[in-house]
């Protein structure tokens, strides 16, 4: 682990302040890049933003692609549902 944290507990993500990792930035990279560790970036104590791996990142865009698509379909369908209960065929 970088000296940068060396307090820090392996799986639990990091809580930096933003003005830190400012400042700090080149070592946050190398250490997330070295350990795959996520850091959360903070301000005035509030969580606004991670680094998350590329991997990490992709996997939550197929999440949302996918929960999108479900709700198309599920939409579609109680559509259909709709139109038949209006005309009687239901």
């Amino acid at each position: 682990m970088l000296a940068l944290f060396p307090e820090h507990e392996a799986r639990m993500p990091i809580e930096l302040p933003v003005s830190r990792f400012r400042t700090e930035f080149s070592t946050c990279l190398t250490h997330h890049l070295v350990t795959g560790e996520r850091i959360v970036l903070t301000r005035h104590g509030h969580e606004v933003a991670a680094l998350v791996s590329l991997k990490d990142l992709r996997a939550l865009e197929n999440v949302e692609r996918a929960r999108e698509e479900f709700l198309e379909q599920r939409h579609a369908e109680r559509m259909r549902e709709f139109r038949m209960l209006k005309e009687g065929l239901l």
